[in-house]
């Protein structure tokens, strides 16, 4: 490691001249120093997930204020002001054999995927329920083809209870109004769904993946109202779940499918009947050795805040994997993975707390200089995903310079591990680059957060004078065209 006071002799020479040998003995990369910045460069295309974690954080808010779309999606029915010509011609779930006879005429119909849409998709606009029914329909295996019906959709809703409503819902450009499908009685929701998934086995695996379609969707509502009743689904046949679920995690190794199946599994640990199983479940998962059980199980103990002790585990499991991969200068599956690591702490604090508390204890047990130039590589990764994630223009802050500015423990934790970077000279360049690609997205969105002169102060005050740390900004800045 360097000393402060060879860094003080570095910024007494002209910075100019300082910039230029920096840059040239960044040009001169060993082999290590392309590994990690192929690395990087890994991080850099994996920025189109962006967009789905941010989706993610929206529909679930874990750990986060909603966003937009949570708001702007907000629907409001005007009872008072139902369709005009709209009314209820005789539910049939008043009659049961009535209702069996209506099954028998109609399995596999339009109307009974009207009825199945109405039911996921109740209080929501008209033409959604109306364009799900018709997806729905669509996946229907028929004997014979059947013409969907575009008419008389308000006599087929009104059969199951079920009516047309004026109501208002934001949107961009304001308060706008909407026609909504409402069920007439909040019962009728789970007596339609039990009703279907009771009497129509064979339209399980078609059910699901109908709602699984709507799973990291827009519009938000419906990818709620489609989550939501997954769970309710598999809660009445939890076997269903495990058979024919959960071993799509290590069939599909797609991030998709471990979004899909947390949620569900956070979803059905809201019946306490099953919440000593998904508490094992999690156990088992942890247990694995298996990148996408852990990611999964990473998903639902964000979104489950009784379960720190298996996220602790399983975060420390994922660390010493990358690491492992580090150390053999071999880009596996868990560095590959590491911007969906770090981007399913969906900005929970305790989920970043537990990732520096593991990486400062790993800068404990290694006493070496090539072991501690392994955690600062795996240090500068995983904040380079940090910065591609914060919403600069929304004043979030990069989650490992927020941490160093809380009233917390942890703050001095990450405020070394910094200076342990800052420290190793042939990650330098690196330190600089990412920090100004930061700089620059706080320049652009004209943010009130925290500075670099701020964060830099906090961060390597105990191992920097003032001169030193008004030169590292300044470089900071000149990398980031602000200066």
């Amino acid at each position: 490691m360097d000393t402060c006071k060879e860094d003080e002799k570095e910024i007494k020479s002209e910075e100019e001249k300082c910039d230029g040998k920096e840059d040239e003995k960044f040009g001169e990369q060993t082999e290590d120093e392309k590994e990690i910045k192929k690395f990087l460069d890994e991080i850099g295309q994996q920025e189109d997930k962006k967009n789905t974690y941010i989706l993610y954080r929206t529909i679930n808010n874990y750990g986060v204020m909603a966003g937009d779309d949570a708001r702007f999606e907000d629907i409001r029915i005007r009872d008072s002001e139902k369709k005009e010509g709209n009314h209820n011609s005789g539910n049939m779930f008043d009659d049961k054999e009535e209702l069996n006879n209506w099954l028998e005429e109609n399995y596999e119909s339009y109307s009974m995927a009207l009825m199945i849409s109405a039911a996921v998709f109740d209080s929501l606009p008209y033409i959604w329920v109306v364009q799900a029914a018709d997806k729905l329909f669509r996946s229907f295996k028929h004997d014979k083809e059947e013409e969907v019906r575009t008419y008389g959709i308000t006599e087929l809703l009104s059969r199951f209870g079920a009516e047309i409503c004026q109501g208002e819902m934001n949107t961009y450009t304001g308060i706008t109004p909407v026609e909504v499908v409402h069920l007439t009685e909040a019962e009728y929701r789970e007596r339609i769904l039990r009703f279907i998934w009771k009497e129509c086995p064979r339209l399980h695996d078609t059910i699901i993946y109908w709602l699984e379609s709507y799973s990291m969707q827009k519009p938000v509502l419906m990818s709620r109202a489609a989550m939501e009743v997954t769970g309710l689904l598999v809660s009445w046949d939890y076997y269903f779940f495990l058979n024919n679920m959960v071993s799509r995690i290590q069939e599909d190794k797609n991030i998709a499918t471990d979004m899909l199946i947390a949620q569900i599994v956070v979803a059905l640990n809201r019946e306490e009947m099953y919440q000593n199983n998904i508490h094992n479940l999690l156990h088992v998962w942890s247990k694995e050795h298996r990148l996408h059980y852990l990611l999964t199980g990473l998903f639902v103990c964000v979104g489950l805040e009784d379960k720190k002790d298996i996220l602790e585990n399983i975060i420390e499991q994922y660390i010493y994997k990358m690491m492992e991969e580090i150390r053999d200068r071999a880009s596996g599956e868990y560095l590959s993975h590491a911007y969906d690591f770090f981007a399913v702490g969906m900005r929970a604090f305790t989920f970043y707390r537990i990732l520096v508390e593991k990486m400062y204890a790993l800068v404990q047990e290694r006493n070496t200089l090539s072991e501690k130039k392994d955690i600062c590589r795996l240090f500068l990764l995983l904040f380079s995903t940090d910065v591609s994630l914060a919403r600069i223009e929304d004043n979030e802050e990069a989650i490992f310079i927020k941490l160093c500015m809380v009233q917390h423990e942890v703050s001095n934790k990450i405020c070394i591990l910094w200076q342990m970077v800052w420290q190793c000279r042939d990650d330098r360049e690196l330190f600089y680059r990412l920090l100004a690609r930061y700089d620059l997205k706080i320049y652009k969105a004209g943010s009130v957060g925290c500075s670099i002169e701020r964060f830099i102060n906090r961060a390597l005050g105990a191992v920097c004078t003032k001169e030193m740390r008004s030169d590292i900004s300044s470089k900071i800045h000149r990398r980031a065209g602000n200066e």
